[in-house]
């Protein structure tokens, strides 16, 4: 079943503070704690939105670490966020640093 267009527009994204976030999160971050930021461009479930919206920055939270895991690379480690609140705390530093979306699951949210 393919996408429909009102799907794509429903699904774009979801206020982050509309957003239940789960109590315990996981995050990939470089050897040094550095958030690993991608471009939505580089997530190929998100090609559908337009070229505007691929050109934000994000980062990806996980609620399992076994899907943290499998998207950690050799240079990366896994943090645990056992308070997700902080996400909504620090949204006005991500959103200064370029960073306007979070990815969770399927689920794309503004900050």
């Amino acid at each position: 079943e393919g996408f429909s267009l009102e799907h794509q527009i429903e699904v774009s994204s979801e206020p982050l503070s509309n957003f239940e976030l789960p109590k315990l999160v996981y995050m990939v971050v470089s050897n040094k704690i550095e958030l690993q930021v991608k471009f939505l461009k580089d997530y190929p479930e998100w090609q559908f939105l337009p070229d505007t919206d691929l050109e934000r920055k994000s980062i990806e939270i996980f609620d399992d670490l076994k899907s943290a895991k499998k998207s950690c690379g050799k240079e990366q480690k896994v943090i645990k966020v056992p308070n997700t609140s902080v996400l909504k705390i620090v949204a006005p530093i991500l959103v200064n640093r370029g960073i306007s979306r979070i990815i969770s699951k399927d689920k794309l949210l503004s900050l």
